[in-house]
């Protein structure tokens, strides 16, 4: 009966045009099966992993059974995978207890704040607001171009090379084709339950947006999962509370929430897997084979979602599995040879990807905040070390895990500055999983907190939980109200994200916005905007590009509009047009909008205040505006180039 209703109830809800209510069914399935746990956010958070690591993993599959990606033959072996698993495990028989203490109902608060200062500044904003936030990272237009591609071939795009050829330029094939896309293909996969993802592209960029909050939700949630696992099973609420309030501040207001700002969605999978990880290769589960199937999925989710976070997280669940001396169990062998290949395939598929200088590419995140960074990792050694404190097993595997993570970011720095002479863009990717390892080493800390009385009543236990309010709001203030490089600007990166300070491009994304919305698939031609301010009109342009399926075509002018590149001529523009395989349809607004110079060495360009916003009129005043040189090209190459006079909105 349970194996066939595994199928009626997905055949029967997309019957009922309700494939959406399929993913709480889904997960509550998966979170049925944990036995590991009996606390309610200890398997939620286990199902979660598990669930993408297996929807990576079927994505292989997927890719040479598409049909395995709509809504009723995904969800269908989906619940037959769950029930098979609950009939072998007794859970169809003998249903878990499971428990709500004191502790989880803090965790969850802590873990909704989190969640609240993300949303806030989606929630608040309109379609255009909300594509726009991410939009200045520039990787949100790429990883667009992945998820929809991957909802239109129905697998892995490493596995479909091919089907990319039409849509990006031939010398981004290969990097696109094998970028790590685990999060990308489970995006797929969940939007096809979604109703009207697939209307349009712009609704379908809605979606990922969401999808991409989501993520970072859960990112928050698994962080501080973790590192309330590594305060151990005796922390009580008044001494987890202060060291909840300091993982928060540095989640909401800290280097964590940049990778949200920057829409960099594999990045969140990454850091989310990596801290799951810490914590049970520190506190394993009660089941060894719990245990090993849950450091296999993270492993594999570390593959698939952010390769560069591999060594680590082979290092952390290597010492686990040397701890725990796997090599005398059978299975376990078993289980590396099964599942190593898998996940290598999204690993040679990065190698792939990459060249020989990849650790050196410079790149646009934030960098990151240096001296916090070195007060979190004195704050997570002392945690662990002081008091006695590497007499736990639990905690010497969580300082192995720092100073395993230290010497990684250590070794890619001094590599960099040998190099270039500087550390460049993936050496902040690489801090930003030292502070992930670092947040989560830090429960530790809570064994050093004011400790309530076992007998202590209402009162007094609210007392204990004021004094440890107190004492994190000096390190929560100082994570809200400074951030920078160097900590010194005012205010933090998360509190101009909360405040609507950092609003990202929303004009830009409303432009993109206009321009498919009028030009659906491109209408025969790259569209490009020369409507307003030059930051506007290159996000505009790229972002257009890709809705409308058109990013093959837009490298060229990708280069020549960016703000900060060699300044263009009219003659670098009117080459561009000349060797456009394709009609160039120009969007024009503002007829004083411009960004062309007389001599590219010699720039005639207005003068600006450090940190100020580049103006509308930006280029050479004797040298044609946008308008003027856009009719030029038109009056010179008459079937080549169209104009198209718009309106933006909000104008």
């Amino acid at each position: 009966m349970a194996l066939a209703l595994a199928w009626l109830v997905p055949a029967a809800a997309h019957w009922a045009h309700l494939d959406w209510s399929l993913l709480p069914i889904l997960v509550g399935g998966a979170v049925a099966l944990q036995h590991a746990a009996n606390s309610l956010i200890d398997r939620f958070v286990l199902a979660v992993v598990h669930l993408f690591a297996a929807t990576c993993l079927t994505g292989l599959a997927m890719s040479f059974w598409p049909w395995l990606m709509e809504p009723v033959p995904a969800a269908g072996v989906a619940l037959t995978v769950v029930t098979l698993l609950a009939a072998m495990t007794g859970r169809l028989r003998r249903p878990a207890r499971v428990l709500i203490r004191p502790v989880e109902r803090l965790l969850s608060l802590v873990v909704a704040l989190v969640a609240a200062v993300a949303l806030v500044p989606y929630v608040a904003r309109d379609l255009g607001g909300r594509i726009g936030m991410p939009l200045t990272g520039e990787d949100i237009t790429r990883h667009f171009l992945m998820y929809d591609m991957i909802g239109r071939v129905r697998g892995y795009l490493f596995l479909h090379p091919e089907a990319l050829r039409p849509y990006v330029p031939d010398g981004q094939l290969t990097g696109t084709a094998n970028y790590p896309q685990g999060i990308h293909l489970t995006y797929a996969v969940v939007a096809k339950f979604i109703p009207g993802a697939d209307a349009d592209p712009i609704a379908s960029l809605n979606i990922l947006t969401w999808l991409l909050v989501t993520t970072y939700i859960l990112f928050g949630a698994a962080v501080l999962w973790s590192a309330r696992r590594i305060a151990g099973p005796a922390a009580r609420s008044a001494q987890l509370l202060p060291v909840l309030l300091v993982v928060a501040a540095w989640l909401s207001f800290g280097d964590p929430i940049t990778v949200l700002a920057r829409g960099y969605p594999n990045q969140l999978a990454g850091l989310a897997a990596a801290a799951v990880l810490t914590a049970l290769a520190a506190r394993p589960l009660a089941s060894r084979g719990d245990q090993f199937a849950t450091v296999v999925a993270l492993v594999v989710a570390v593959a698939y979602s952010y390769p560069l976070y591999l060594p680590y997280a082979v290092v952390a669940a290597g010492y686990w599995a040397w701890r725990e001396r796997l090599w005398r169990y059978w299975w376990s062998w078993v289980g590396v040879l099964v599942f190593a290949p898998l996940a290598a395939l999204s690993l040679l598929a990065a190698v792939a990807a990459s060249g020989d200088r990849q650790l050196l590419l410079p790149g646009l995140a934030h960098a990151v905040d240096r001296p916090a960074t070195v007060v979190l990792l004195a704050l997570a050694v002392a945690g662990l070390v002081v008091r006695g404190g590497l007499r736990s097993p639990a905690r010497r595997s969580a300082l192995f895990a720092v100073g395993g993570m230290t010497l990684i970011v250590g070794a890619v720095a001094a590599y960099q500055i040998a190099m270039v002479g500087r550390t460049v863009y993936y050496f902040d990717k690489l801090l930003h999983l030292l502070i992930v390892v670092c947040l989560v080493a830090l429960g530790a800390s809570a064994r050093l907190m004011p400790r309530e009385a076992p007998a202590a009543d209402r009162r007094q236990r609210r007392r204990a939980l004021v004094r440890g309010v107190a004492l994190a709001m000096p390190l929560v203030l100082a994570m809200a109200l400074l951030g920078g490089a160097w900590h010194t600007s005012a205010p933090s990166r998360g509190l101009q994200l909360l405040t609507g300070r950092d609003k990202g491009s929303p004009a830009g994304a409303r432009d993109a916005i206009l321009m498919t919305r009028m030009y659906r698939d491109g209408g025969g031609a790259i569209n490009v905007s020369l409507m307003a301010g030059p930051w506007r009109n290159w996000y505009a342009t790229q972002l257009a590009s890709t809705l409308q399926g058109r990013y093959r075509y837009v490298q060229g002018w990708a280069a020549l509009l960016y703000p900060l590149g060699r300044p263009p001529t009219l003659a670098d523009l009117d080459g561009l047009v000349a060797s456009s395989p394709v009609p160039v349809r120009f969007f024009l607004y503002n007829e004083a909008a411009s960004m062309l110079v007389v001599d590219s060495d010699h720039p005639n360009r207005p003068r600006l205040a450090p940190g100020a916003a580049l103006p509308v009129a930006f280029g050479d005043p004797a040298a044609p505006t946008n308008a003027e040189a856009a009719r030029l090209l038109a009056a010179r190459y008459p079937g080549k180039v169209e104009i198209v006079y718009a309106t933006p909105p909000n104008q």
